[in-house]
């Protein structure tokens, strides 16, 4: 049976496949969930726990913050140790974000939650039990041949997207090769049920070079244990029930275990797709940047892939006349912004792979010197956070410059291509929370409101993409505003980056 669906198609029904057919709807874009799986993620096998500030946001903006917080448990601190004690400290506190913490949840919870709320929006069909068995495509469809218990079907559509994870079949049927990093080791993860002395809401990190390892509180009762996998030990071997209690019982002695979960190894390695987008075809998730297992990294960057991606396959659905352009952007910045969060595990797999006691002297030292310098702590946690990403915007298809204005790289703390700046402090008003849909200007510079919209008006008449009617306008004393004698302007897309800051006179 052929069937043509006017629906966008979603190989994968994962956490990134379930966010972006609900990032879809919000713009009344109907999506169709193809996942190879049953049901979701077992309860015991919890995988992807962590969602951090960034990603926090990201719920914020999709309505469904609160569902996730009545689940998860938070995490406010990661401390790494050697063993001899304390070595640094770092806090989310002093991160401009609503959001000073991580929140932990077990895979199986996100996909429950993020799949009825896509079930409930009646713009989400998902077929579970339906696997993806080849991918095709014309110059005004994608194509998909599919097996299911019923039988084999194809299927078309307007648009597809590869969300199937790390081992993508909509990858490989398109022919686009995956770069691999490796890292020489493997590690190990094992979630046990159990009760320990350890502060719940702290990551306690060991970097013992004869075997690092760490513990994470993630659910009530429910503990991570990660571990390197030294030489001569073999991934089966290693992962083991009893091999993986007996390392426990060393270095958590008076733990009340009441069983082990789930246990799994991962080579320490990381892929890059070589393109993400093929005609009609794109990438997103692990399917387009494999991470390798930390600090939940790789389930962060698919999500805030699909706020990237979802405002425009909605441009494209609607047959944008610079759609293709959008999606070019999508894939030039999507992947930036992964290598950033590569390049940070890199560093991360290398100190696991310390085993020399000398060089874990030498990083001890410097742990300790840079545990003394705020500073150094503020960036690496707003990385951590995903706050201070900063994607490459100039030339984008939506940045625009009007004909008397002049361009600027930054205006105090708004950035171009960075996320739009939060004030704490501020009582009346904050971008991230007053956003719509659409693209947003925002006046930031001399507060004389009559005039800032006079200049909207004229700015608003040529641009030829959904901006949102009305001027934003901060109050003359807001921490949002810079003093200028100039009218300067930000414009926000609805993924909350700005991509472009202007100045003018009347």
């Amino acid at each position: 049976m052929n069937t043509f669906n006017k629906s966008v198609i979603i190989v994968g029904g994962g956490p990134v496949g379930l966010a972006l057919s609900l990032v879809l709807s919000k713009y009344k874009i109907p999506s169709l969930i193809l996942e190879t799986r049953e049901a979701p993620t077992s309860k015991d096998e919890s995988r992807a726990i962590t969602w951090m500030p960034r990603g926090l946001e990201f719920l914020e903006w999709l309505g469904m913050s609160k569902q996730f917080h009545e689940k998860g448990v938070l995490r406010v601190l990661h401390q790494f140790e050697n063993n001899k004690g304390k070595l640094l400290g770092w806090s989310f506190d002093r991160l401009e974000t609503p959001y000073q913490y991580s929140l932990q949840l077990p895979q199986h919870d996100t996909e429950v939650i993020l799949e009825d709320a896509a079930r409930k929006t009646g713009m989400v069909e998902i077929r579970r039990g339906h696997k993806v068995m080849e991918v095709s495509q014309t110059k005004d469809k994608v194509g998909v041949k599919v097996q299911s218990k019923a039988g084999e079907y194809e299927l078309f559509a307007p648009l597809g997207v590869g969300c199937d994870g790390a081992n993508s079949v909509t990858r490989t049927k398109l022919g686009i090769h995956k770069n691999w990093k490796d890292y020489g080791m493997d590690s190990a993860v094992a979630d046990f049920d159990m009760e320990c002395d350890l502060p719940k809401d702290v990551s306690n990190i060991v970097l013992d070079p004869s075997r690092p390892y760490g513990f994470f509180y993630f659910a009530p009762g429910r503990w991570r244990f990660i571990y390197r996998i030294n030489k001569g030990e073999s991934r089966e071997e290693a992962t083991s029930s009893e091999f993986v209690s007996i390392l426990l019982k060393e270095r958590m002695p008076d733990a009340e275990v009441r069983r082990m979960l789930w246990a799994s190894a991962f080579r320490l390695g990381q892929g890059q797709s070589q393109t993400y987008r093929k005609g009609r075809w794109i990438l997103t998730g692990d399917a387009a940047h494999a991470m390798g297992p930390s600090a939940g990294a790789g389930m962060m960057v698919g999500m805030l892939g699909t706020w990237r991606l979802g405002w425009r396959l909605a441009l494209a659905m609607k047959q944008h006349k610079n759609f293709s352009s959008f999606l070019d952007d999508y894939s030039k910045e999507q992947r930036v912004g992964a290598d950033e969060i590569q390049n940070n595990n890199a560093l991360i797999f290398r100190n696991m792979a310390i085993t020399n006691s000398l060089l874990a002297r030498g990083r001890s030292l410097l742990l300790r010197t840079i545990s003394n310098i705020s500073a150094i702590g503020q960036i690496a946690m707003e990385k951590e956070a995903l706050l201070g990403q900063i994607l490459p915007v100039d030339l984008s298809i939506d940045q625009i410059r009007p004909v008397g204005s002049t361009p600027l790289k930054k205006s105090g703390k708004w950035v171009m291509g960075k996320r739009a700046p939060y004030f704490l402090e501020e009582k009346d008003f904050h971008p991230i929370q007053q956003l719509s849909l659409e693209h947003t200007l925002i006046s930031i510079g001399r507060y004389q409101p009559e005039e800032e919209n006079k200049l909207f008006a004229d700015i608003h008449k040529d641009i030829d993409f959904p901006v949102y009617k009305d001027l934003l306008i901060p109050k003359e004393q807001s921490n949002y505003r810079q003093e200028s004698k100039d009218f300067i302007f930000a414009l926000v897309r609805p993924d909350q980056h700005v991509v472009s800051i202007f100045k003018t006179k009347i």
